[in-house]
């Protein structure tokens, strides 16, 4: 258990968060860009843009505390 968290510094968390920064774009670029407006399609995209803002700013307070520990140690 002691590995668990030996790759996760705030590098890779930033390169996590740009994965999902990517996908986010490609999600409103879709949202955008439907010409054929399906209620079910964007409620869906509306969904997954919610989830991907919650992971997105839990990953940044995630990052936030590694750093702050990293300066107390």
């Amino acid at each position: 258990m002691s590995n668990f968290g030996a790759d996760m510094s705030p590098q890779s968390l930033d390169r996590l968060y740009d994965d999902f920064a990517r996908e986010q774009l490609k999600l409103m670029t879709d949202f955008k860009t439907d010409t054929v407006s399906e209620m079910s399609k964007d409620v869906a995209i509306q969904k997954q843009l919610s989830l991907l803002n919650t992971i997105m700013i839990s990953i940044l307070r995630f990052r936030n505390l590694r750093k702050k520990q990293a300066q107390c140690i």
